[in-house]
């Protein structure tokens, strides 16, 4: 019992595009590569007992939802359902839906009021957003302190776009890195380490803070881990 008492929440939060332009090999290159963290946190989660995995996709085009209607599922319990793209580049209101779960639960949201590991949030994206209304609500979620402790990386996925390398960077700020993809093994390869190094990382208690140190660190071994897994890929699979 006390070490179910002593477990710690550890939330995995993907922000997944699903505009039009992701149809055909992207989004198929995203539903190969996220299928089964399932089975990945939960392997994760065995070999870390004092840790509970939950995860949460954000699925943005027209519209913004959480997927399967889950604000958050443990990891034991998640099930993943194939995702299919067509539509315009809402990111507006992909942060609207993120910032209903940037919240302690106390006040409604997913996070834990004491004490927890630091969030998750990956940003998973091939194009820069419609509009500019993104920016507003940007900055609502940077009023959130669990937004701002979290450790955010942007997932670019096939582009070399200056507009959307400039969105992803506003959103990661100095919590994280941007990474460019190319396959669908690869991008599995990038979200495992992520999670693995980041998910070490752990708040302190109910001040919702981590010292500039711990994020370097993690955003180091992250940079390190993600530069050897790019120098390991073949040419013949970009």
């Amino acid at each position: 019992m006390n070490d179910r008492m002593a477990k710690q929440k550890s939330n995995v939060i993907l922000m997944v595009d699903c505009s039009t332009s992701m149809r055909g090999k992207r989004i198929e290159q995203v539903n190969s590569a996220i299928k089964d963290i399932g089975e990945y946190l939960l392997n994760l989660q065995y070999d870390n007992s004092n840790v509970d995995f939950y995860v949460t996709i954000i699925t943005f085009s027209t519209d913004a939802r959480f997927l399967n209607n889950e604000k958050e599922a443990k990891i034991d319990l998640f099930k993943y359902t194939p995702l299919k793209a067509g539509g315009w580049t809402n990111l507006h209101l992909a942060y609207g839906k993120l910032a209903e779960i940037m919240k302690k639960e106390s006040a409604g949201g997913i996070m834990p009021d004491f004490g927890g590991t630091v969030p998750i949030i990956l940003l998973l994206t091939d194009g820069h957003p419609t509009g500019n209304d993104y920016k507003e609500n940007l900055l609502k979620l940077k009023e959130l302190p669990w937004f701002n402790v979290s450790l955010k990386y942007g997932i670019a996925i096939e582009l070399q776009d200056k507009k959307t390398m400039d969105v992803l960077k506003e959103f990661i700020g100095d919590n994280g890195e941007i990474i460019q993809v190319y396959n669908a093994n690869l991008l599995k390869q990038i979200i495992q380490i992520i999670v693995l190094t980041a998910s070490k990382v752990k708040s302190q208690t109910s001040q919702i803070r981590v010292t500039s140190s711990i994020k370097r660190s993690a955003s180091s071994g992250i940079k390190k881990a993600v530069s050897q897994a790019l120098a390991e890929v073949d040419d013949w699979e970009w």
